[in-house]
Parts: C-alpha cells; sequence; structure tokens
C-alpha cells in the first residue's frame, strides 16, 4: 500500500502511458505533449491533458483487512480505498492554414485510448507503473466511463472554459496506508486458560436509596451474585485523579439477592454516577453489568449551637466549586432569622442534597 504519494503515482502512470502511445505513432505531433492539471490551465499548445476530477471511496473494499497484518485491534483498522475518476481531453492548440488541426489531437486520442485498452491492468514490474504508487495491494485496473452531454457540460462549466473533446476513465484499487497509531504488541501467550462459568454473570436491579453522598450505605438489590464481583463508581469529569476503571466501592455486607456498598471519596463530583459489577474467575472475565445512582452534597461538620452573625465553616462532601448554601430552606440567610435548629442543605449545579440537622442558631 502507498502512502501519500499513491494518487501522484497514478498521475504519473496515466502520463505515461499518454507519452509512449503518442511516441509510438508513425507520425507523432512534434509539439504534442501530455499535461496533468485543471482544464482551465492557460496553454494554447497542442496537448492531451489529464483532470482528476473525482475522488470517491471504493466500497467493495470498506472493510478490506490490511493486507499483511490482519487485523491488530478487536475494532479494525482498515486502509483507505479509493477509485479516481479522470477526463482526458484533447487540445489542439493553435489554428492551422488547413483547419486540420484537431485531426493531429484526435489522432493521439485515439492512440492514447488504444495503449489504455491494451494496458487496461498494470500489474507489479510493468514499466508504466510509477513507484510512487506501490506496493500495490491488487492490479491497477484502468477503464473507460461512460460520461453524458451533461455531465460533461457541466464539468466544463464549472471550469469557464470552452467544451473540449474528453474520454471519462477511472482508476482502481487505489489503497491508501492507514495512519501510524501507537499499537504495541504484547507479550506472548505463555499460558492458554479457559474459564467455564455457569452465570450469566451478576445483574443489579435497583438501588436504595439511589441518592447518597460519602459515608453513607447503598442496599443495591442483585441477581445471580458470584464470589469474584467488584463493585466500582465510574470517573468523571470534576473528581480528582483516580483509577482509570473508576472508583472501587466498599462492600459492606452481601447476600446472594443483595449487596450493601459505601463511597468513602468525599471529594467526587456531584451528579449522576454509573456502578458497574464485575465478575471474574480465575482472572478472566466472565460478566458485568450497572445502574445510575446520584451523588449529592450534603454537610458532614460541624455540629452545635452557632451564634447569629459569626461565620461558620462547613465540612462538606461532594461540593462542586458552584455550591450555594441554603438555611431553613433561604438563601441568604436573613439577620432577623429566629433562634432554634437551622436545618442545612446544599445545592451543586442541579443537583441538591439532603437537610443537615447539626446546627442550632443561638441568641
Amino acid at each position: 500500500m502507498a502512502g501519500a504519494t499513491a494518487i501522484q503515482g497514478v498521475d504519473a502512470t496515466l502520463s505515461k502511458l499518454a507519452s509512449d502511445a503518442i511516441a509510438a505513432l508513425t507520425q507523432p505531433p512534434s509539439t504534442l505533449s501530455v499535461t496533468l492539471g485543471p482544464l482551465d490551465r492557460p496553454d494554447d499548445q497542442a496537448r492531451l491533458n489529464w483532470f482528476l476530477y473525482r475522488v470517491e471511496p471504493n466500497t467493495a473494499f470498506v472493510n478490506m483487512e490490511p493486507p499483511g497484518t490482519g487485523w491488530r485491534s478487536a475494532m479494525g483498522h482498515p486502509p483507505l480505498a479509493l477509485k479516481l475518476h479522470y477526463l482526458l481531453t484533447s487540445h489542439p492548440g493553435h489554428l492551422t492554414q488547413a483547419g486540420d488541426e484537431e485531426q493531429f489531437a484526435h489522432r493521439a486520442l485515439t492512440a492514447v485510448m488504444q495503449r489504455l485498452q491494451a494496458h487496461a491492468v498494470i500489474r507489479t514490474g510493468d514499466t508504466s507503473l510509477s513507484n510512487l504508487v506501490t506496493p500495490l495491494v491488487e492490479p491497477l485496473r484502468i477503464s473507460m466511463e461512460a460520461l453524458d452531454l451533461e455531465a460533461v457540460s457541466k464539468i466544463w462549466t464549472a471550469a469557464s472554459h470552452s467544451l473540449r473533446l474528453s474520454v471519462g476513465y477511472v482508476v482502481s484499487l487505489v489503497v491508501l496506508d492507514p495512519p501510524p497509531d501507537d499499537y504495541v504488541a504484547g507479550p506472548p501467550v505463555q499460558e492458554r486458560r479457559v474459564v467455564a462459568a455457569p452465570t450469566m454473570g451478576p445483574r443489579l436491579l435497583s438501588a436504595s436509596p439511589d441518592h447518597l453522598s460519602a459515608g453513607q450505605n447503598c442496599t443495591v438489590a442483585v441477581m445471580g451474585m458470584t464470589a469474584g464481583a467488584s463493585f466500582t463508581l465510574a470517573w468523571q469529569a470534576g473528581d480528582p485523579p483516580g483509577p482509570a476503571l473508576g472508583w472501587p466501592l466498599t462492600v459492606v455486607s452481601a447476600t446472594t439477592a443483595s449487596v450493601t456498598l459505601r463511597v468513602t471519596q468525599p471529594d467526587l463530583a456531584p451528579g449522576n454516577r454509573r456502578v458497574q459489577v464485575t465478575a471474574t474467575q480465575g482472572g478472566l472475565l466472565v460478566g458485568s453489568d450497572f445502574l445510575d445512582i446520584r451523588l449529592v452534597p450534603a454537610v458532614t461538620a460541624p455540629t452545635g449551637t452557632v451564634s447569629k452573625a459569626a461565620p461558620v465553616n462547613l465540612s462538606t462532601s461532594h461540593a462542586a466549586p458552584d455550591v450555594e448554601v441554603f438555611v431553613r430552606g433561604v438563601r441568604p440567610i436573613p439577620p432577623t432569622a429566629p433562634s432554634g435548629p437551622a436545618p442545612v442543605t446544599l445545592r451543586a449545579g442541579k443537583v441538591a442534597g439532603p437537610p443537615y440537622a447539626g446546627l442550632v442558631v443561638g441568641p
């Protein structure tokens, strides 16, 4: 497979085929040349011009396995397979006194068409094949493409140039290397292991409560609980750096029908979280499942009596930078607030926590 030079290599191959066809004529036009470029090139010389006007994927090879290596990951990384559409145009050049300038261009065009028909399949080692397009996955196939007058007229109208005699060609299969990746081959398998587990793995049914904070227990109803099950809480933006696979949850108690879990990190961001259970046996995964819970901000300290108009430092869990504090459901606290118990609640973003009843407003 070629890299960034693949299309350039096809250009050079077509140019070589056309030049050889013109040179093989018994009376080749002395001034006729082969060019590569747009239709509106400002050149009045007699010439044949190759114009690449369309590039499209080769749908037959979209999921092609990379030749020579095969899939190197579960997802695969197929190369880019293309079909190139060219327009071969004859330009007669300057007018002659006999008015036969078109004949020379037509004779050269016919010779090129004959050569392309005879070399419709370009294999590795062909003298016309450019090194820029090698190595080939399959031979290059050059075939004439039927273009109706409307399609050709649209192309020439876009070029704002007078219509010239043109022939369409399609070139395939042009394959581009996939970009380099960070794949590193792992160590060879030292021991083959197969585990047969008579289970589909644990299934998480429900959580009670489904709103909790650090230090609180959550009972999860399960089905198919196994001895090798572990529970994690998914990482979320706003969390401190932590394990890539999620935050481990503490298993307080477990039965065949339920498990009691506890979140121990008070500095996690509030919001919806995924609790995932992973069951392994013999070091191999045998099943997994998940459900959602919500971490809510909460006040954890202090307790006791506080004076009016005095600052109070609140210890919290899951309080984001935009946290809001409500005392008796009001924010801010009015200076005329009566003395007595003062339930405190927090709200971070759109997540509100439970009331904290550990404070009493003194006189």
